[in-house]
């Protein structure tokens, strides 16, 4: 029996980043059994269909990454596949989001917010931490969406690049399609965050806001 892949997918449109990102993921320790590849994918039209040109690769498990997250838990993937392997059911993983989305769609603005992240922002580096199931038993806490810096997955479906064909909301909305494919997405808890997220303060408004429309449309 052959290595199983653990494929991380990350769209690029920074070299430094990238290279930076890539550094990282070659220094994480690898599972017995696995191997990791790194899929970037350049000039994509939106972030679902980059994502959509990765599944004709044969991967164990996915981790779609932004380019600005830099991971700093070396030992990360052992804790992915141990909590895969330990919950047939959990279809996708991530770092930060909410139990209960509202009804405008934004997921930041749900309630209770769930994970954790240190976020480097105006030069600033700041721990966002949310304390619903920070000090549960469980290895993750079941929720409704997460956010888009990281999300780890152990099924394949297509994201949904036919409605969200740029860059918002196709994190909320493919959170969506894996528990509608009967799958639960879910936040890890964690004593120590896994990431540093190096937010940009560009914000295109409008983009975002036709894209809310089209999520809640759709989902809610």
């Amino acid at each position: 029996m052959g290595l199983q892949r653990i494929l991380f997918v990350m769209c690029v449109n920074n070299e430094t980043l990238f290279q930076q990102a890539q550094r990282q993921v070659a220094n994480l320790l690898v599972p017995p059994g696995f191997m990791v590849e790194l899929y970037d994918v350049r000039g994509a039209k939106s972030m679902a269909s980059g994502y959509n040109s990765a599944l004709h690769l044969e991967a164990t498990y996915r981790i779609y990454i932004h380019q600005d997250t830099f991971l700093i838990h070396k030992g990360m993937l052992y804790d992915l596949v141990r909590l895969f392997e330990r919950h047939p059911h959990l279809g996708m993983v991530g770092l930060a989001g909410c139990v209960e989305l509202p009804s405008n769609g934004i997921w930041w603005e749900g309630n209770p917010l769930v994970g954790q992240v240190i976020e480097h922002r105006h030069d600033v580096y700041q721990l966002l931490r949310f304390d619903h199931g920070a000090l549960e038993a469980s290895d993750y806490v079941q929720v409704q969406a997460i956010d888009g810096l990281f999300m780890a997955t152990s099924v394949d479906l297509p994201w949904r690049d036919d409605v969200f064909d740029g860059f918002h909301f196709y994190d909320s909305a493919h959170s969506k399609e894996i528990a509608l494919a009967g799958y639960e997405v879910g936040v890890l808890v964690l004593q120590s965050p896994w990431c540093i997220h190096y937010n940009g303060d560009e914000f295109d408004q409008i983009s975002y806001e036709r894209y809310r429309q089209l999520f809640v449309q759709h989902y809610m």
